[in-house]
């Protein structure tokens, strides 16, 4: 006979491979999930939902955001998302620090309060129009022109830059459709200012989005805008040349390679991982040594060294990047 502890095991496997939280069959099983909650076995994403305490910290801010987002989409199927949450849906690169909010039409809410502790439900207005609505994942958003003018007129500079560039990187739109919609749809809209000097510094050959907010943090220091993916010869394998993130050509016509460094990429997410890690960091290693070869300054720093702008500063100085005239 299965028992309750067996049963909600199986409704954590159920849901789990579903996408979706867990949320409450009836009283019994929300009392034991709250104690499961109290005692640290069980987390709750937002109100009414909950998930197992090492399911949930084994996935990504992102596949989080989306969890959520499904299941309030199953609970309020009427519900459009929008701005930041729109753009998960649409494969945007949407900064960590956004995804600890959904974001709703107003508009299209109807049905209880949704707002609980975390994540919190925002709702935006004006309300969305039904030509600008779309079924993304299986679930209703704006259309990727009303979420990318919406993103750019909320984002500061460092994230539009990432949104934006991610768009054009994945083929979505171009800079000059963008530069249209805002003509067309920003019309005396708070924030669009900023998003038009967002556009006129976005480039689609951006990686990922922390590649894009480490460019920003570059613009706004005053530094040239470096050149991405730049190739570098190598003299021990000449057929088989590098890529840098970025990288800027010296005065005397020495190249400066900036390479973001991110743990993520090193970390095992499986138990036999250990040994692919130590690979990928031996090859890393392999692949900087051959370009130093080729008489280039390779500079390596991690998101939050770029952050600290004083710091990034000082280091970009002293490897002699040129500044804008």
């Amino acid at each position: 006979m299965t028992t309750a502890v067996e049963r909600l095991a199986e409704r954590f496997e159920q849901a789990e491979r579903a996408g979706v939280w867990l949320t409450a069959s009836g009283n019994a099983e929300e009392l034991a999930l709250c104690r499961g909650r109290r005692e640290g076995r069980y987390i709750s994403p937002c109100r009414g939902m909950f998930a197992r305490d090492a399911f949930f910290r084994s996935i990504s801010a992102r596949e989080r955001t989306l969890r959520t987002m499904r299941t309030l989409s199953v609970l309020h199927p009427h519900w459009v998302f929008c701005s930041f949450s729109a753009a998960v849906l649409h494969g945007l690169q949407v900064p960590n620090r956004f995804m600890g909010n959904v974001h709703i039409s107003q508009g299209h809410v109807t049905g209880s309060r949704p707002d609980g502790p975390k994540p919190l439900v925002v709702r935006h207005r004006p309300q969305v129009d039904d030509a600008q609505v779309i079924t993304v994942l299986g679930m209703r958003a704006t259309s990727l022109r009303r979420t990318v003018v919406d993103c750019l007129c909320q984002a500061d500079f460092h994230s539009g830059l990432a949104i934006a560039d991610s768009a054009i990187h994945w083929g979505l739109t171009s800079r000059a459709e963008i530069e249209a919609w805002l003509a067309e749809d920003g019309r005396r809209r708070r924030g669009v200012v900023q998003a038009r000097e967002t556009v006129k510094w976005t480039d689609g050959r951006s990686d990922n989005g922390g590649e894009s907010i480490v460019r920003a943090i570059v613009i706004e220091l005053g530094f040239e805008v470096p050149w991405l993916q730049v190739e570098i010869f190598d003299p021990l394998e000449p057929n088989n040349p590098k890529y840098g993130d970025m990288g800027w050509k010296r005065r005397d016509g020495r190249w400066v390679i900036l390479e973001l460094d991110g743990l993520g990429k090193y970390r095992p997410d499986r138990k036999e991982g250990l040994e692919e890690t130590v690979r990928t960091l031996t090859d890393e290693r392999r692949r900087e040594a051959h370009i130093n070869l080729s008489d280039v300054i390779v500079i390596r720093v991690s998101f939050s060294e770029a952050l600290d702008t004083a710091y990034f500063d000082r280091l970009l100085r002293a490897a002699g990047v040129p500044r804008r005239r």
